[in-house]
């Protein structure tokens, strides 16, 4: 069980941007998203679970930061496979990649936010995993709660202007 930038307030632990955790001893696990991205995994019958909170598609000089989409997803294969389970056994959803500066008119896909989605997508579907939840885009930021006993998720949209 791997726990980076996990921190417990209110009852829940807390991931930080660049965060990861994974495991079977927290019930729920939280995250406030803008740009970046949350890849969220639940095993429905070993009741693991796991978040990252990617703020970068690429990495950049760091050898294995999960900040970055590469690093998370690696992160996860590593977890997964120390408790021998396959990519395919886990629910897996991915939230985030808003565009939190809209008054910016730019193509949709030079925003932050959907490269770091598109990258995040591309390296889970390779892994083999299945994205069963998306919610992703869009002029909001979102706080994310994944329940680790049931693998439900609860989603809040939070306008730009109450942030």
């Amino acid at each position: 069980m791997s726990e980076n930038k996990v921190n417990y307030i209110f009852g829940r632990h807390i991931i930080e941007p660049g965060g990861f955790y994974f495991g079977d001893n927290e019930n729920e696990i939280y995250t406030l998203l803008g740009s970046c991205v949350a890849v969220t995994l639940w095993h429905p019958f070993l009741n693991f679970a796991g978040m990252c909170h990617v703020i970068l598609p690429e990495r950049g000089n760091e050898a294995s930061n999960t900040r970055f989409a590469g690093c998370a997803v690696k992160k996860f294969i590593e977890e997964i496979i120390n408790i021998k389970t396959a990519p395919s056994e886990y629910e897996v959803g991915v939230y985030g990649g808003g565009n939190m500066f809209p008054s910016i008119k730019i193509n949709n896909k030079k925003l932050i936010g959907m490269k770091n989605f598109n990258e995040i997508e591309r390296l889970l579907i390779k892994e083999g995993f299945v994205i069963k939840y998306k919610d992703v885009g869009g002029e909001v930021a979102r706080k994310l709660t994944l329940s680790r006993l049931t693998g439900n998720i609860s989603l809040e949209y939070v306008k730009l202007e109450n942030i």
